[in-house]
């Protein structure tokens, strides 16, 4: 997963400890960053024609494609590249392009360094939802 989870002391890109041939070695009582986890590929969310492809699969794109509800800026889509440039594939550019007809999404990229890290945040999607995002995120940069 490419998700920092500090309960955990695992950083971002970093493999999970908790990682077994099962999946999740500690499934039923891992820590609510966790347990909020949605990818949306698993939930049937990203669907074309009314079947789920396979193509969209996180580790067939390169992209996770999570749903944070209720964030500083609504509800929005997350999606994380899991390698450097993900983002930028067919598939990916695909999904993307799907979910921000209607809603918000940032695109989290990989940062150039190779081994862990955020490369850059960027919004997509309705003109006022992305143009609200970068006004927060510009204050709280300037914040500090």
């Amino acid at each position: 997963m490419v998700f920092a989870i500090s309960e955990l002391d695992k950083g971002m890109y970093d493999r999970c400890t908790h990682v077994c041939e099962a999946g999740c070695g500690i499934y039923p009582t891992r820590p609510e960053p966790c347990q909020a986890f949605r990818c949306q590929w698993l939930r049937g969310v990203l669907e074309v024609d009314g079947s789920v492809d396979p193509a969209m699969r996180p580790d067939a794109c390169g992209v996770i494609v999570d749903f944070q509800p209720q964030t500083a800026d609504g509800d929005m889509y997350t999606a994380w590249e899991v390698e450097r440039g993900a983002s930028d594939s067919e598939t990916a550019r695909a999904i993307l392009e799907g979910l921000q007809e209607r809603f918000l999404v940032m695109i989290v990229t990989r940062s150039s360094d190779a081994y862990r890290g955020v490369g850059e945040r960027r919004f997509v999607g309705p003109t006022h939802r992305v143009a609200q995002a970068q006004e927060r995120m510009a204050r709280s940069s300037r914040q500090g």
